[in-house]
């Protein structure tokens, strides 16, 4: 299955958990990459989401205690955008719904596949 979305300014906050350490070891050991320390946010079709992760197994990551805080637990699907390796998050405690879909992967996308805001790309699963 493929779906589209409109790449859109995210808040940064992923940025700060991907770059701990518990994350990025977690991440590694369920997609095989260790992942740049950002995501790429897209406006995705809600339905068209949701079908996209019931079709795909997920990697359970679950929620930990790492220097006196909490963290969140997250499932990963791993996915391509562009035909580059990545995976989709489903995020606990995120601060968004299906609307938007956070994708990681090995590098910054913006750079490797050239885009900015507004502009359209495929996942497939």
């Amino acid at each position: 299955m493929k779906i589209s979305g409109k790449v859109e300014k995210g808040t940064k906050k992923a940025q700060k958990f991907l770059s701990l350490k518990p994350y990025k070891d977690r991440i590694e050991k369920k997609t095989g990459f260790r992942p740049f320390p950002g995501t790429l946010n897209l406006e995705v079709d809600k339905e068209k989401h949701r079908k996209l992760r019931e079709q795909k197994e997920a990697e359970r990551i679950e929620s930990f205690e790492y220097e006196g805080d909490d963290y969140g637990g997250l499932e990963l699907y791993k996915v391509k955008i562009e035909g580059l390796e990545a995976a989709l998050l489903d995020i606990d405690r995120a601060d968004h719904g299906d609307e938007v879909a956070e994708i990681i992967a090995p590098e910054k996308l913006r750079a490797s596949l050239g885009i900015e805001d507004g502009d359209r790309v495929k996942i497939s699963g």
